[in-house]
């Protein structure tokens, strides 16, 4: 049971490690970025790397997951709180939340597209100039 809690303690502090480690690599180099998905792909490199064991966050991640549902209290009391603010402001929000949304599809669309052009182009040129 100890050994539970201590592997959880762990997985924890390694997830707010990677955090706060975000947090100052953005504080440095003056990078307007959200610090919670520069965590997260700084998480992954060093999972993919074998930095950090994939069993060291597995139970507090799995915790987190579970009980996300807590987090977002905040972020429907806010809704309550500004009700008036949004609704009065409804359609521009619409817009954005729509236009960017169809932004991102259209491009990561355009990115594989290319992308995978580029590596098979890459591909095909290896294999008929060697």
């Amino acid at each position: 049971m100890i050994n539970k809690i201590l592997n959880f303690i762990l997985g924890i502090i390694i997830l707010f490690l990677f955090y706060f480690l975000s947090v100052g690599i953005l504080h440095l180099v003056h990078i307007q970025f959200p610090p919670t998905i520069l965590g997260l792909i700084l998480l992954a490199i060093a999972l993919i790397t074998g930095i950090i064991k994939e069993e060291w966050i597995k139970t507090p991640s799995e915790w987190l997951i579970n009980n996300m549902a807590m987090f977002l209290l905040p972020f429907i009391a806010g809704l309550v709180a500004y009700q008036s603010m949004i609704l009065k402001n409804l359609i521009p929000i619409l817009l954005v939340i729509f236009l960017t949304t169809t932004a991102i599809i259209v491009l990561t669309g355009l990115f594989i597209e290319y992308g995978t052009a580029f590596i098979r182009l890459r591909h095909w040129r290896k294999n008929h100039h060697d």
